[in-house]
């Protein structure tokens, strides 16, 4: 989630004394009207909640609320792992950076993962300020008009493959804009260069040929996730009731609005200039323009409804780019720190596409990149709290856990990491991991990288894993072949694989630096055609 735009990074800040910065200098008032606002409040959650559930390392007098909420940014694993060692497989409660939550054992996460009164878009909403100027994309997720849940279900993975057959052609552009073709060993931060890829390659998806390759435009689509999840964290350290005041004084919240503003002039331009094209072709008895793309399936699904283009397209920005470009990264980095790794996958790709070509039968049959790629996500997931949802009403979960309306609930994600799920070996990168269990019959399904489970949950699980997961396999497939095939890669000295940690937030670090050079492939993947097959739209 990094650009070459001047942007913060959400770590750049959680070191400091203030959550608000140095920008904001509230006057006294504010901050007696933020203690009273805030004493009220957590006296009515306490009244409310289940005290059967333990809470963990709790806030005291000496430690205030909103410096346990800070300190957790800092101590969060720690004190998820104090939680486990005082209450075993239990339940617990902690004070996160964003407040009270609920944490539930990774068991948990078969019983609720279809519970419709455990609601995903309604936590995005609470955690993300939804109703404030700037960040209505993070309310987009839980929209009545469902558009983005139609356009992914029914668009993006119901024509997968066809969707697919533009990435190979970007993809090549786009490595070599970024990488260049030198045979010379050259550096670059892995953060930065991968999620310029990324942004390239969904972008050419979502917004077709008119703004795939806009540089305005993918600056806005990567710089707008980093400054809206840096301005929410600060605005969460305001008592709720005054966010609507006080995010018009706050640098960030005003860098939101811009970039949301930027988006709107890029997005209705295009959207204007199709539609004045359809009328003329209307009016002439013409053949109206077809589009491939995330504007028109948008403009399919809305059904004459009014919705803001732009607010759609960002919300794809961040539930698809910055997703892909952890796991992208991340697997670079591990291949990198290991590249004797790279050989196999070399291997299986030449052999795949020189049969096969751009099929999705040849993407699929990437057994050893599935495997790596699941394995990236099982030694670094983004957050140990996975599977977030906010409670719509009072449910009684099993084991007679009693969630109230209101509160939080997260499902720990430590089952990636269990040594008797995972065997001894769980601090080690393995690409065959995954690959072995796909060689046993009753657990083939479970080991393919789409595949959620209570052991698996970087995708979520139930109705509310993330329903881009199929594209995103395709997407980070497509853009492994052309790097291993096209460059050799290693990290440079005195830089490691290590994320970086935030809360329970396991970010990539985004001052890790890798070394490419262009190499001689062993086949040429943009000359392969890719085949649109079994009965998909041309």
């Amino acid at each position: 989630m990094a650009s070459s735009s001047p942007v913060a990074h959400p770590s750049s800040w959680a070191d400091t004394a203030l959550p608000l910065g140095l920008e904001l200098r509230p006057h006294g008032y504010i901050i007696t009207a933020s203690l009273v606002v805030l004493v009220t409040s957590v006296a009515f959650k306490l009244a409310k909640r289940d005290n059967s559930i333990p809470f963990v390392d709790p806030p005291t007098w000496l430690r205030p609320r909103p410096l346990a909420r800070m300190d957790f940014l800092k101590t969060g694993m720690s004190v998820l792992d104090k939680a486990k060692s005082a209450v075993a497989d239990k339940p617990f409660r902690v004070l996160s950076e964003n407040g009270d939550l609920t944490v539930l054992p990774p068991r948990f996460a078969h019983s609720i993962r279809n519970e419709d009164d455990l609601n995903f878009g309604a936590f995005i909403k609470a955690d993300f300020h939804y109703g404030i100027a700037g960040f209505e994309p993070f309310g987009f997720v839980d929209h009545d008009s469902q558009i983005l849940q139609n356009v992914v279900r029914k668009q993006l993975t119901k024509y997968l493959n066809t969707v697919t057959e533009p990435l190979p052609l970007e993809t090549a552009f786009a490595a070599n804009h970024i990488f260049g073709e030198s045979p010379e060993w050259r550096s670059v931060p892995a953060k930065d260069a991968i999620l310029d890829l990324v942004a390239r390659l969904s972008s050419r998806v979502f917004l077709g040929d008119e703004l795939c390759r806009n540089e305005a435009w993918l600056r806005v689509t990567k710089d707008y996730t980093v400054i809206s999840f840096m301005a929410a964290m600060k605005l969460t350290f305001v008592p709720r009731p005054l966010r609507p005041l006080v995010h018009w004084f706050l640098p960030d919240c005003r860098l939101v609005r811009q970039h949301l503003a930027q988006a709107r002039a890029l997005i209705n331009g295009v959207i204007e200039q199709r539609r004045a094209a359809k009328r003329e072709a209307a009016a002439k008895g013409g053949e109206a323009p077809s589009y491939n793309d995330a504007i028109e399936w948008a403009e399919m699904e809305c059904k004459g409804q009014a919705y803001d283009a732009a607010v759609f397209q960002l919300t794809l920005s961040f539930a698809a780019i910055h997703t892909t470009t952890d796991l992208l990264a991340q697997t670079m980095l591990f291949l990198a720190n290991q590249p004797e790794l790279i050989t196999p996958l070399r291997e299986e790709v030449v052999q795949l596409l020189k049969a096969e070509g751009w099929r999705k039968t040849a993407l699929y049959n990437m057994k050893l990149m599935d495997s790596a790629l699941k394995e990236t996500q099982r030694m670094k997931p983004n957050s140990m709290f996975q599977m977030r949802r906010l409670a719509t009403k009072d449910i009684t979960l099993d084991e007679g856990i009693t969630i109230r309306r209101g509160e939080r609930v997260v499902v720990d994600a430590s089952a990636m990491k269990d040594p008797k799920i995972h065997g001894e070996d769980v601090d080690t990168y393995d690409i065959y991991r995954f690959r072995r269990m796909r060689e046993e019959p009753s657990k083939m399904h479970k080991a393919q990288l789409v595949t959620t489970s209570p052991e698996h949950l970087a995708f979520g699980h139930g109705q509310h894993a993330c329903p881009g997961r199929f594209f995103a396999s395709n997407e980070v497939k497509v853009a492994l072949c052309h790097l291993l095939l096209k460059y050799d890669w290693k990290l440079a000295p005195g830089n490691t694989a290590d994320p970086f940690v935030v809360g329970v937030a396991r970010q990539i670090n985004p001052k890790t630096v890798i070394m490419f050079r262009r190499r001689k492939e062993e086949l040429d993947v943009d000359s392969l055609d890719f085949a649109v097959e079994g009965g998909e739209r041309e």
